[in-house]
């Protein structure tokens, strides 16, 4: 088999439960944050965490993809810090919001990025208490993953994630509802899946993430067929 590399930007569309940051972050924009970022991994258990795992910082207007990202590199080279960031949209309060997600970046450095972002020109919406919820979010990122079995692809720059080719995208609701079904009929459930879409010189590509600390070739050559038998029943 010959081994395909993509390297290119993409979207993840998953399910989460967020709610307002609590901890101190020195900042007076709304930031919310995952309070279960791979919620099938962790089943019902919240594990303990002193620092954030993602942190959606809501921006008051819709800004476009590419100002965000060129936002994103001004600002990371002002600083010299080691952090991830992309542009996304979720749904909070009957509308669709647009969000810089964050990863890898303290509580406490909060205030200070986001001055450096309101200085590149983008403006926040103001801090308030947002309840606990369940949104569906959209992250817009790049992607590098090679082909490492057919139809399966590894992540070049996170071990822990994978991705299942599929030949359609499905409606949220029903790849939920299949995700569902599937996870009855593993065996090792301890995983997550989101959908995900890349840009291909020939299109879309398709796929199911797998999000598991402890990949095994078997339990993703499994989840995948029983994905294909679910799509090709419709």
């Amino acid at each position: 088999m010959s081994t395909k590399i993509y390297q290119t930007i993409g979207t993840v569309t998953k399910e989460e439960k967020i709610s307002s940051v609590e901890s101190e972050t020195f900042s007076n924009v709304l930031l919310l944050e995952s309070q279960l970022p791979f919620p099938g991994y962790h089943g019902l258990t919240v594990p303990d965490k002193l620092e954030p795992d993602s942190i959606f910082a809501i921006t008051k207007l819709m800004y476009n993809d590419e100002r965000i990202i060129r936002c994103i590199q001004s600002v990371k080279k002002q600083l010299s810090m080691n952090f991830d960031a992309a542009p996304g949209s979720l749904h909070l309060q009957n509308k669709d919001v647009n969000f810089i997600r964050f990863k890898g970046l303290q509580y406490h450095f909060f205030g200070d990025v986001i001055s450096h972002f309101e200085k590149c020109g983008i403006e926040f919406k103001k801090k308030r208490m947002v309840s606990p919820y369940t949104a569906l979010i959209r992250v817009r990122k790049f992607f590098k993953m090679k082909e490492v079995l057919d139809g399966i692809y590894a992540d070049m720059d996170n071990q822990k994630f994978a991705y299942l080719n599929i030949p359609v995208q499905m409606r949220w609701n029903r790849f939920k509802r299949i995700t569902m079904d599937i996870r009855y009929n593993v065996e090792d459930k301890h995983y997550d899946a989101a959908q995900t879409s890349i840009y291909t010189e020939t299109g879309l590509m398709d796929f199911v993430r797998i999000y598991d600390k402890e990949f095994c070739q078997g339990k993703l050559i499994f989840i995948r067929e029983k994905y294909l038998e679910a799509i090709s029943k419709h």
